[in-house]
């Protein structure tokens, strides 16, 4: 957003603010990073910047899934990084689940959060025969297998089984960025919201109004990089993610987090016989690029067929909408400090992973920004390699 002269006349420029550390990005990974500065170093002044309200974006536009990640995410790992890479992410996403546990949902009356497992589910047993890999084995990972007699009842005529992990958590994801807010509130935590940065400069960042002087700086954009620099354009990747919201009928009592792979489609139950579900993505992948939010009616039109078909309901559309993530070549996030005219770090690319990677990336972050640690733990896989 730009400001025009008119606006300016009538409104005004806004007063140059300083500050120790201005975070970009008021979504999860961006208020969790606030969050840990405050646990680190309580006596920085730290200012949280937001082109809308925080919250606005993918964070508070998912499934509310605070998970370590299915079977089949596992499996790529091991594939593609070795089992021991793939062992430390899995440590470290159970890390980070546990530190949002002990941290925030534990400590606030806010949330609404409920204890469950994750489910990665196998339609048939020819696709479960043929989803087994050499060199990966699910247990390392605290994977357990469910056959069909051990998954939940409305889906023993649907499945063959399911690899199940545990804790995890599902929640609201408002009222979990809303619970971080408040607390960062309560400790003298600047924020700005409604208010784009276009720039970084010895001065400090530039917003339509104003330039936020600033120490350093942590841009927390996610699928948005590449609107704030081309340099970003090829490592950060926006895409949509699909969303719908239905009524279901009684007596389907399915109280974990699903995935089905193959479908590529997750779903969970919510409060009163509502159902959440996202994916499909393959059905328009090339559409479902882009970093503006729209409804995909093809794919929205798979979703309802998987509620149909797959698991058998009858239902009623409550809500559609999309939001956009950032997805990186590897499929992991970029961590780490950039060359720019300001110290500045990144932190993104979660490909889907945010909520559940997010909290320990944003205390990796903040270590890096204080000190006390000089690389990411997502440097063992890719670092962050950029100049503004």
């Amino acid at each position: 957003m730009t400001t025009s002269h008119w606006i300016r006349q009538k409104y005004g420029k806004s007063p140059d603010i300083s500050t120790d550390v201005l975070i970009v990005g008021g979504g999860y990974v961006g208020l969790s990073t606030a969050y840990w500065l405050t646990e680190l170093r309580p006596d920085l002044k730290i200012t949280v910047l937001d082109r809308s309200l925080c919250g606005a974006g993918a964070s508070g536009r998912n499934a509310g899934f605070l998970t370590k990640g299915s079977a089949s995410f596992y499996k790529s790992l091991t594939q593609k990084w070795g089992e021991e890479k793939a062992i430390d992410l899995y440590r470290f996403a159970e890390n980070s689940l546990e530190l949002a546990h002990q941290h925030i949902l534990k400590k606030t009356a806010d949330i609404n959060y409920v204890p469950s497992s994750s489910l990665t589910l196998f339609q048939s047993e020819q696709q479960y025969v043929s989803w087994q890999t050499e060199g990966f084995d699910p247990r390392k990972f605290n994977f357990h297998w469910n056959d069909n007699l051990r998954i939940p009842t409305p889906l023993k005529n649907k499945f063959f089984g399911a690899f199940e992990n545990s804790p995890e958590y599902k929640i609201n994801p408002i009222e979990l960025l809303s619970s971080i807010k408040n607390i960062l509130e309560t400790r003298e935590v600047t924020f700005i919201e409604s208010s784009m940065a276009f720039e970084i400069k010895a001065s400090g960042v530039q917003t339509e109004t104003t330039t936020i002087k600033a120490k350093q700086v942590v841009m927390a954009l996610n699928g948005y990089f590449p609107q704030f620099n081309a340099v970003f354009k090829e490592a950060f990747i926006p895409r949509r993610a699909q969303m719908l919201a239905v009524e279901i009928e009684e007596g389907f009592d399915c109280p974990a987090l699903h995935y089905d792979p193959p479908e590529r489609v997750y779903w969970r139950k919510a409060q009163n016989n509502v159902l959440l579900i996202g994916g499909k993505r393959l059905l328009d992948e090339a559409g479902e690029k882009g970093d503006f939010e729209k409804i995909s009616p093809l794919i929205q039109a798979g979703l309802e067929n998987y509620i149909s078909d797959q698991l058998g309901l009858k239902y009623k559309v409550i809500n559609r909408w999309s939001g956009i993530m950032g997805f990186t070549e590897h499929e992991l996030p970029l961590v780490g400090k950039i060359a720019a005219p300001v110290e500045t770090f990144i932190i993104g690319g979660f490909s889907g992973h945010g909520m559940g990677l997010g909290f320990a990336s944003a205390k990796d972050v903040a270590e890096l920004v204080t000190g006390i640690r000089k690389e990411s733990f997502f440097s063992n896989f890719k670092k962050a390699e950029f100049s503004l």
